[in-house]
């Protein structure tokens, strides 16, 4: 063979070598855009919006006119409603604002993950670990709502990535790009605010030991004003303490010592159960049982929240990959302590507010996903110490097969996940109920099932009560002191609501209207109203 097609053939297999590599550049591009797809898909489906959206977006709509109470009283944290507030001027609707900024967000956040994920775990695990975190379940069910979690995500991955970037250089640039990142994530979730402190922390610790004495002592100079010109703002400004929540964290700080309200009122109902039960016995049943053990309880809670979002496999892989990465990587402690300190937060909060939905544990558990691929890495190294040649040349099968057992659930959950699909029949009542009923006065008394009425009702005082019950009805029209609308979201399979639809319009002390979709074979709206007298 001449030497000329030897350099050919070596230049190809070169190439083709460096694109199937796991460090190849375009690994990013191709999982940004199985990314993109994921995130966007549920859009074209009609998804509703989020429970929580309103919120939100009243806040932005108050920024807008320059109302910053009326804005702090919708949602006080005004990070988030300001990035609506600024797309929205853009020529987007508000909930289209909303949603693309929670697009771009969950699509940028995958940038500090695979980089992240290339630190703890190089080769093919990285590439997995990041595969894992596009199909989240519980991740792309919220990425595209209105909701403040997937920048919250977002922006806590790039601080943390920075972060460990100046642990192992430190640089100005690095230095300064923590503390633009730590800034904004007390200005999304409580947890930020910790999780900030932490990080900072850490990262002026390490500021401190590559000075000499003078510039150490500048430095805390340095803290030491910023922290009395902090202090100065949050005692001058009520403002400041509300869009941080301080007053809130203020006040569960001095009922520490004292039992939440949550707890002590299930401890006084557990206790009325252990001794006048049925199956009360003379002492440790079953009621007693979670009497005294009640932290434990919320413990099994929080545990069974963090393994429904990853499941058991990678929680155990989790477990595994924690002593390499605290052992063999430099910020590796840095990761753990943020991770650790988040979650003792989160168990707090739980403990005081007596309940926590899932998306909570939602970033912990993208850390967790870390040390889940840190396991691969040491456990593919173990194996070949004690294989030797054989495993190495079954390597890339084994790699294959362990791919498929963690993605393909991922993926079948994310693919034919539930999404909460949009109801036009709800939207159509709503509008039609604001412009020929609300437009008259204004000082109706409204009450619905479903918090996202209030949004098309445009109604920010609105009494939501999930309970469809025909005498609780009954009682909030009877209020002669001022005009009451009921608006009801109800289901046609269901006999109780259409018996309950025709009990309310056959009654001639007050006025109703049914609204149905000859497409949707489910929903109906019913509203029935009472003006006062």
């Amino acid at each position: 063979m001449a030497p000329s097609q030897m350099g050919k053939e070596t230049k190809q297999m070169t190439r083709f070598q460096d694109k199937v590599s796991p460090d190849w550049f375009g690994w990013i591009v191709f999982l940004f855009f199985i990314n993109l797809i994921i995130i966007t898909l549920p859009l074209f489906r009609g998804v509703m919006i989020h429970p929580d959206a309103p919120v939100y977006l009243w806040s932005a709509q108050s920024l807008e006119q320059g109302n910053i109470q009326t804005a702090i009283q919708a949602y006080p944290m005004l990070f988030y409603p300001f990035l609506v507030m600024c797309v929205h001027k853009l020529g987007l609707d508000w909930i289209t604002a909303g949603r693309a900024i929670s697009v771009a967000a969950s699509c940028l956040a995958i940038f500090p993950f695979l980089s992240l994920a290339r630190r703890f775990s190089s080769g093919w695990p990285s590439i997995l670990t990041t595969t894992l975190f596009i199909l989240l379940p519980q991740y792309n069910s919220i990425a595209f709502a209105v909701l403040r979690d997937p920048v919250y995500i977002c922006l806590a991955l790039y601080c943390l990535y920075f972060a460990i970037h100046f642990v192992e250089k430190p640089e100005l640039k690095g230095g300064i790009s923590v503390i633009l990142f730590s800034t904004c994530l007390p200005l999304l979730r409580v947890e930020g605010i910790v999780v900030s402190l932490v990080i900072l922390s850490w990262s002026f610790v390490v500021l401190l030991r590559h000075l000499n004495f003078s510039r150490i002592m500048w430095a805390i100079a340095v803290v030491i004003v910023l922290f009395f010109v902090l202090f100065y703002v949050f005692k001058v400004s009520d403002t400041v303490w509300n869009i941080l929540r301080i007053s809130k964290i203020v006040t569960y700080i001095q009922n520490a010592d004292s039992m939440p309200n949550s707890v002590s009122y299930y401890l006084t109902m557990l206790g009325d159960l252990a001794h006048n039960h049925v199956f009360a016995g003379p002492g440790n049943n079953f009621w007693q049982v979670i009497q005294r053990h009640w932290p434990w309880i919320y413990g099994i809670g929080m545990f069974y929240m963090f393994e429904k979002i990853l499941g058991w496999l990678l929680v155990i892989l989790g477990i595994l990959g924690l002593r390499f990465v605290i052992k063999e990587h430099k910020a590796g402690l840095l990761l753990l302590t943020v991770f650790a300190v988040n979650q003792l937060l989160i168990g707090a909060t739980y403990v005081l507010t007596g309940a926590m939905e899932v998306r909570i544990m939602l970033f912990p558990a993208i850390l967790w996903l870390l040390f889940a691929g840190a396991a691969f890495q040491s456990t593919a190294d173990y194996l070949n110490k004690k294989l030797g040649t054989h495993f190495v040349q079954q390597k890339m099968y084994i790699i294959i097969l362990l791919t498929m057992l963690l993605t393909l659930p991922f993926a079948y959950k994310t693919i034919f996940m539930k999404y909460r699909i949009h109801i036009p029949v709800l939207r159509d009542a709503c509008l039609w109920v604001r412009n020929e009923i609300l437009s008259d006065e204004k000082d109706w008394s409204i009450s619905v099932n479903m918090r996202r009425m209030a949004w098309f009702l445009d109604r920010r005082d609105v009494l939501q009560n999930s309970q469809i019950d025909s005498q609780q009805i009954l009682n909030f029209l009877s209020n002669k002191q001022q005009s009451a609308i009921v608006i009801l979201l109800m289901s046609r399979r269901r006999g109780k609501n259409v018996s309950l639809m025709k009990n309310l319009i056959e009654l001639e002390s007050i006025s109703s209207k049914v609204f149905v979709d000859p497409k949707d074979k489910k929903n109906f709206v019913i509203a029935v109203w009472r003006k006062k007298e």
